[in-house]
């Protein structure tokens, strides 16, 4: 099959009279996150890393294909937004002036944050807006749509039935201005705007999805917490995603695991939460916009036609598979590429004559099952080589600052000289708490640490014995026996 190289790679390579100009663009062939390479510390306002609200409101629209009112959509939504329902209150309500404004206050006191309205209904959960908009939000609120939500999920998130109405809720819903149909076009093929998501780790979707389902059940209960759950897994799918991308073709089964700290106890540096936690997980982050790049250029060899694309499972599949001959054919493509790039990528601060040696020392250890899977991690490393040695380095640590910025805001808590820890809050443990009992009125404590492994959660004993002066706080624990041999944890009303 012939096979040129320089066609295959348009997306990425523009040619003048002054040669190749190659760009690490977003993915479009095998898009696996949403991350663009445009954030600084500085350029985004954090308190959309921690409030989910703007996530949710977007995933929330999108699902049900709807969008803001264009005369509200602008920096001043919320504000507009709040004037909006108590003009409509203030004209509904027909009394005294003195007796409509106390109704007033009273609305205000109950459904508004501030400026912001709360999640009082399944209806205004269409409403929640951003602290501040912004593209690269907007591209994580798309994948987590893309990711977690399918019909049965869009199913339970719209389901009113049994959620609790009171006369004030039941106008503050009539007075939430009218949404708009959004209109839906036909995806273009390799829209970089429109990706469609390649899922790695189906697993983490079917918990999701599970979670959701149970959570849902309790409409009032979900309304304040759906921000939780969406944190947890977009944390969850991410670190887990970067584990299987760094093992390539070593594809083994269940979760790395990774040990949290609980937020109020103190760390030393010989616990496994400090080695077996941020330590091990941050340098596979670091690396996403490499894989990313790696495996996009790779689905645009000519390789059998298979519905969604290769990642690096599929692609050992596919290796496996050849016989000597399409192997040879297949490795052949790969070293093209690798030539190629190689030729309209410059180092600055190294030269392409260096990398081999790199390529061997970083590569001593590993063991390749055919020719092909070497070239692939040899392009991988081509990549990694030139942001190391270039000053695109910093595009590198842009995209992955996309989720090292919110998992500061969130799983992270700097333990001075031990640097960071992933850590729990006390709230996101309960929540966690409750997720992992279900439906049951009780468990097992080691049952329980069982279902925080099931989500990739992992504790040291000290900080199991910090988790059980919670429960013991907040009286969660029952003992079957004095020795305590066989503690139960109470499901969390």
């Amino acid at each position: 099959m012939s096979f040129d190289v320089e066609t295959a790679l348009k997306y990425y390579v523009t040619k003048s009279n002054k040669g190749y100009e190659f760009k690490h663009n977003k993915a479009t062939r095998l898009p696996i996150v949403p991350f663009i390479t445009k954030l600084e510390a500085k350029d985004i306002e954090k308190l959309d890393f921690r409030s989910f609200d703007g996530y949710i409101g977007h995933c929330y629209r999108q699902m049900i294909q709807k969008e803001l009112p264009p005369d509200l959509e602008d920096t001043n939504f919320k504000p507009g937004l709040k004037a909006a329902i108590l003009k409509f209150i203030r004209n509904e309500v027909n009394t005294s002036d003195d007796l409509r404004q106390k109704f007033l206050h009273i609305a205000e006191t109950l459904f508004f944050n501030g400026p912001e309205l709360i999640k009082f209904s399944v209806d205004a959960q269409a409403y929640l807006y951003w602290k501040r908009k912004d593209s690269g939000l907007e591209n994580i609120a798309d994948f987590l749509c893309k990711i977690f939500i399918n019909e049965r999920v869009a199913e339970l998130w719209q389901d009113k039935k049994g959620f609790p109405e009171n006369i004030f809720q039941q106008l503050l819903n009539q007075a939430l201005p009218r949404l708009k149909e959004k209109v839906v076009k036909q995806r273009r093929s390799d829209d970089p705007k429109d990706p469609e998501y390649h899922v790695i780790n189906p697993q983490v979707t079917a918990l999701f999805q599970r979670d959701f389902e149970f959570l849902s059940k309790d409409k009032q209960s979900f309304l304040g917490e759906s921000d939780l759950l969406f944190k947890f897994y977009y944390f969850f799918y991410i670190s887990q995603l970067a584990f299987t991308l760094n093992t390539f073709f070593d594809v083994g089964t269940g979760f790395t695991p990774l040990y949290f700290t609980i937020e109020s106890e103190t760390v030393s540096e010989n616990r496994q939460t400090i080695k077996k936690g941020w330590k091990m997980l941050e340098p596979r982050l670091i690396n996403l916009m490499s894989h990313s790049v790696n495996l996009d250029m790779l689905n645009r060899l000519p390789l059998p036609e298979l519905t969604g694309g290769y990642d690096y499972a599929q692609l050992k599949d596919l290796f496996s598979g050849c016989d000597e001959e399409a192997a040879a054919e297949l490795a052949g493509y790969i070293e093209e590429l690798n030539a190629f790039y190689t030729s309209v990528v410059p180092v600055e601060k190294s030269t392409w004559d260096e990398f081999q040696a790199d390529f061997e020392r970083k590569t001593k250890y590993r063991q390749f099952a055919n020719e092909p899977e070497r070239k692939v991690v040899e392009l991988f490393h081509r990549i990694e080589f030139q942001f190391d040695y270039s000053s695109r380095k910093s595009k590198r640590q842009s995209f992955a600052n996309w989720f090292l910025f919110f998992c500061k805001e969130n799983f992270l808590k700097n333990r001075g000289r031990n640097g960071y820890s992933l850590t729990l809050s006390h709230e996101m443990l309960i929540f966690l708490t409750k997720l992992c009992i279900g439906e049951q009125p009780k468990i097992r404590l080691n049952d329980l640490m069982r279902a925080f492994k099931d989500r990739g959660i992992h504790f040291d004993e000290a900080s199991k014995r910090a988790i059980l002066e919670i429960y013991e706080k907040i009286n969660l624990i029952e003992k079957k026996s004095d020795s305590g041999d066989a503690q139960y944890i109470r499901q969390v009303l």
